[in-house]
């Protein structure tokens, strides 16, 4: 806290934590997922595909699309690993206290649509309270900010 010739103290600016919480849990579920999928759900997948395919004796008709989806149940996980990282990037680097980042609205948005789209209810839930929090947040901020001005213009 900065002390003024007057004894007052300026507020310290407002924590970030509920949000940097939040946006943790989320990104932590996000590369969980991702992770079981790509290493767990995706050998599974194709193995028990083919003895599906093989036992009604469509193995040889449909050997490409255990493949074809295989790879798109793989690229799915890499998008959720991706969103994962860069909202663990995200809540560590730009949830700093008392400001206020377009990015971070822009990302919580990006995010809520693709867990929408992807029919990630967990995630989109995480991420619609992260933002809401977030944009809370930054009206009390920018009140704080204010009244931090004007207490300075005021002590000139």
């Amino acid at each position: 806290m900065n002390s003024q010739s007057n004894g007052a103290c300026l507020p310290a600016p407002l924590a970030r934590k509920a949000e940097r919480v939040l946006m943790i849990v989320a990104a932590s579920y996000n590369v969980i997922m991702a992770s079981v999928t790509l290493f767990m759900f995706g050998s599974w997948f194709k193995g028990r595909a083919y003895d599906v395919l093989e036992r009604n004796g469509m193995l040889q008709t449909d050997y490409s699309a255990v493949d074809n989806a295989s790879t798109v149940t793989n690229i799915y996980a890499l998008l959720v690993l991706i969103v994962g990282i860069v909202s663990l990037i995200t809540a560590m680097r730009c949830l700093a206290p008392g400001t206020v980042n377009r990015w971070v609205i822009i990302w919580l948005v990006i995010v809520m649509v693709f867990s929408l789209g992807t029919m990630d209810l967990i995630g989109l839930a995480l991420y619609s309270v992260t933002l809401a929090i977030y944009l809370a947040r930054n009206k009390a901020v920018a009140a704080q900010q204010d009244a931090i001005r004007k207490a300075i213009q005021v002590r000139r």
